[in-house]
Parts: C-alpha cells; structure tokens; sequence
C-alpha cells in the first residue's frame, strides 16, 4: 500500500509541476528576441546614419567658414592709393556700403534697406569709421565693400572690424591715466 501511494504521489507530482514541457524556449519568445534583435539593429543603423550626417554637416560648416575667412582676409587690405581726406574717405565708405547692398541684396532686402535700414546704417558705418580715425582703416573699409560677393552679405559688420583692428590709429592713453593697475 505504501508503495501504491508512493506511486500515485509521484505521479501527481510530475503532472503538478509540468513535467512534459520543454527546457528551451518557445517559439513566441523566439521571435520576440528576433523581432527586438532585429529592431537594435535598426536603432543603431539610424544612430550610426545620424552621426554620419551630423559629421558632414559640421565639416561643411567648418569649410565654408574658413572659406569666408580666407575671403575676408582677402579684401581687407589697403590699397595702393590712399585718399588725403579722412572725412571724404569715410563718406566714400558709406557710399561703398548702399553699392554693396544694392549690388547683392535680392528685391525685398533693398526696399527694406531703402524703407529706413539704409538712415540707420549709413550713419554708423560713418560713425565707426571716422572713430577709427585713420585714412587706411577707411580705405580698407572701402575696398572690402566694393570687392566683396553676395556670399559676405551677411558680413558687412565683420569685414568692417577687421579693417578697424588692422588699420585703426592706435591712441596712447592720456597722461597721469596708469596703463595697469599697480601691483
């Protein structure tokens, strides 16, 4: 008797825990770890297209500055005939700058430059380039506007700091003023 309960104990014990299943995976599983293999692959492909991407941007970005650069260095030189008057070569800088202006603005960026853009920024530039008080900063000045291409439209500010660092008088400070703090 002991034996036949031991026997019908095993039994149920065996059906109980399963014991006909098989160790591996089942074919659902199988396919969820193809389908998420499947789907990294993809993510890592997309990353690896989007750094692809954002590299040759950041390297076209990079030639076109040093492009632009190059260009600016290019136009900001004095030329070989200086003008005598210091006021008449800043007037002939503002003249340069409505030229450039009409010469590389489409239809839309001349009526607005004509609208009021042009009463606001003639002024300054002459402003700016009489403050710099040196007849080469105004015809480096010149020269870069009457050379520069429709790729430096955006740049007009630049090409005139340039020709100010290059070109602009270099004043001593006033006397009694210390040039550093003692100490």
């Amino acid at each position: 008797m002991l034996a036949t309960r031991l026997l019908m104990c095993s039994t149920l014990a065996v059906f109980a825990c399963g014991g006909g299943a098989p160790a591996g995976p089942t074919a659902e599983q199988k396919a969820a770890e193809a389908k998420k293999a499947a789907d990294d692959a993809a993510e890592a492909k997309s990353v690896a297209d989007r750094k692809v991407k954002r590299e040759a941007e950041e390297a076209a970005k990079a030639e076109a500055e040093t492009k632009l650069a190059a260009e600016i260095e290019r136009l900001t030189v004095v030329p070989d005939k200086l003008p005598k008057d210091p006021v008449a070569a800043c007037e002939a800088v503002g003249a340069a700058q409505d030229a450039f202006v009409r010469r590389v603005g489409d239809a839309k960026a001349i009526a607005a430059w004509d609208g009021g853009g042009k009463d606001k920024a003639l002024p300054m530039t002459i402003v700016q380039c009489s403050q710099a008080d040196s007849v080469k900063t105004a015809a480096c000045q010149k020269n870069a506007l009457d050379g520069a291409g429709p790729e430096l439209k955006d740049a007009t500010k630049k090409l005139m700091q340039v020709c100010i660092d290059k070109f602009a008088a270099k004043k001593a400070p006033a006397a009694g003023m210390p040039q550093r703090r003692p100490g």
